[in-house]
């Protein structure tokens, strides 16, 4: 069952959905008792974009170890996983791997070309010209850098460089944060 919490259940009237929210509604997806007809019987739960982001979708991640504050705190999405998994459902997370967002730290280091962030982007200094798949623009200007960076979604979403293997090594330790450290039962790439 696919879930966008920011419009699934709001617990607090806050206008957003939250994970509390979530959890308040376990039971009408599943109650954990096979026995009833009362839930819908969901196994698992597939939930779109939940790490820190300026954006309502999520996908230009600021934080890979983190909840948006938006849905709650850590705690509230270890009770949603706990809740979960007592009634026998899985939950995978969307996984986000190959950009961040623009206000991501590693990318506003990376503007520096003597950081040793700056290879996790690709950077050009002329634009070379190429579109990508969707004929979309996937250079974009950056004033302060006063270069060019790819990214293949929109500006403020710049790719990652998996080139590097220090980006790889990253991934790899926000991954094992989640499912090693978290319990979550697996992502969505």
């Amino acid at each position: 069952y696919q879930v966008f919490v920011r419009s699934f259940y709001d617990s607090d009237e806050d206008g957003l959905g939250d994970i509390n929210g979530l959890i308040e509604k376990l039971d009408y997806l599943n109650d954990g008792d096979p026995e009833t007809d009362t839930d819908l019987e969901v196994t698992g739960l597939w939930l779109m974009p939940m790490l820190p982001s300026p954006s309502y979708h999520g996908y230009n991640v600021t934080d890979f170890k983190a909840i948006d504050e938006d849905y709650g705190t850590m705690e509230d999405f270890e009770r949603l996983l706990e809740e979960c998994h007592k009634r026998g459902m899985i939950v995978i997370l969307d996984w986000e791997v190959n950009h961040t967002g623009i206000s991501h730290p590693w990318f506003k280091a990376s503007k520096d070309p003597e950081s040793e962030y700056h290879d996790w982007y690709i950077w050009e200094d002329d634009n070379p010209g190429w579109g990508g798949p969707w004929g979309q623009d996937v250079w974009h200007y950056d004033t302060t850098a006063q270069m060019y960076y790819y990214g293949i979604f929109w500006s403020g979403m710049p790719d990652l460089n998996f080139e590097n293997p220090e980006v790889t090594a990253a991934m790899y330790d926000a991954v094992d944060f989640w499912l090693d450290e978290k319990g979550v039962d697996g992502l969505r790439i």
